[in-house]
């Protein structure tokens, strides 16, 4: 049975898609400022091995500053996924995944290690990603007056969401 479309949409709805779409496409171009030459599927395997590699130390309450601040943390601290869960979590085929890794570790930009599992090679003492990460913290941030032009505050709307 197709729905009918209601009359209006809530006035937050257009704005913010609007907006979302900007931050998206401009946090893409930042990514591919930096990983020069790589193709949208594999941005998407590099973003969420970069995730799955730094989320148990960065997020990790415990962990010293200096870690934090580490040109190259320890790899003992560093997660890593196989590429199953690269596939599950990106959507891709399996077949696609397993093709971009093989690319992204010839290229020098992820590794696999003893236990068969992919973890993005360390990066961030490159001045380079530095300023590819600030030009993205910046869309971030206009993304944020964008919303904020238009009225609409981003928290607001997210506490008024019910729970996943």
């Amino acid at each position: 049975m197709d729905r009918v479309p209601p009359e209006t949409i809530p006035a937050h709805i257009r704005p913010m898609n609007f907006a979302g779409i900007e931050v998206i496409l401009e946090l893409l171009q930042c990514l591919r400022g930096f990983y020069t030459g790589v193709d949208m599927d594999s941005l998407l395997v590099l973003m969420c091995v970069s995730d799955a590699t730094m989320r148990p130390f960065v997020l990790d309450p415990n962990t010293p500053p200096e870690i934090i601040c580490a040109a190259r943390p320890p790899d003992e601290l560093r997660g890593s996924l196989s590429r199953l869960l690269i596939a599950e979590r990106t959507g891709l085929p399996r077949e696609t995944v397993r093709r971009k890794v093989n690319e992204l570790c010839s290229s020098g930009h992820l590794l696999i290690d003893g236990d068969d599992r992919v973890r993005v090679a360390q990066a961030l003492y490159d001045p380079r990603a530095w300023a590819a990460i600030e030009r993205g913290h910046g869309a971030v941030l206009r993304y944020l007056d964008r919303l904020e032009a238009f009225a609409i505050d981003p928290r607001a709307v997210a506490r008024a969401l019910p729970p996943d």
